[in-house]
């Protein structure tokens, strides 16, 4: 199984990707042209996916700060279920996962703002917040195994819903 992990920020006009080796960090990828659809940003997922050899991707769900399922979620899961659905027909064995990507974009923001970024902060931003999102999942991954390995314990973390 390979080591690279995706990060996803999936949006109707724009979706985020970034990449991980191993537990190291989440740097940002690439962004992608969402608007031609969910079945066009799938299929480039998939090819990233696939050229890459990622074994997991994960997908950033855009949960209410309530804890609450809206519109969003409903649109994010819809778009997981056309990407499994394009990585099986390409042959691919990789794992889709969802996480919790509240405040992500904020973050995403706030960072841009703070190293001055002059360029295109819609774009980035996508890129970053995908980064925050796979580096939390990463995070997570590490404290579980921190965890086990001192307690012989483990928590869930804050998955949301796993292979819905």
């Amino acid at each position: 199984m390979s080591d690279c992990l995706l990060g996803i920020d999936y949006g109707d006009s724009r979706t985020g990707v970034s990449v991980a080796y191993g537990r190291g960090p989440a740097l940002p990828l690439c962004v992608i042209d969402s608007s031609r659809g969910r079945r066009s940003t799938a299929a480039e997922v998939a090819g990233i996916a696939i050229d890459r050899h990622a074994s997991v991707l994960v997908l950033g769900l855009p949960v209410n700060m309530d804890g609450s399922c809206g519109k969003r979620v409903a649109a994010t899961e819809k778009f997981a279920r056309v990407l499994r659905e394009e990585l099986a027909a390409r042959g691919a064995v990789t794992e889709v996962t969802f996480w919790d990507e509240r405040l992500t974009s904020k973050t995403a923001e706030a960072e841009l703002r703070g190293m001055n970024y002059a360029g295109d902060r819609t774009g980035a931003s996508d890129q970053i917040a995908a980064a925050i999102i796979l580096e939390n999942y990463i995070d997570h991954l590490n404290r579980v195994a921190a965890a086990a390995e001192t307690q012989g314990t483990a928590d869930n973390g804050q998955v949301v819903r796993e292979g819905s």
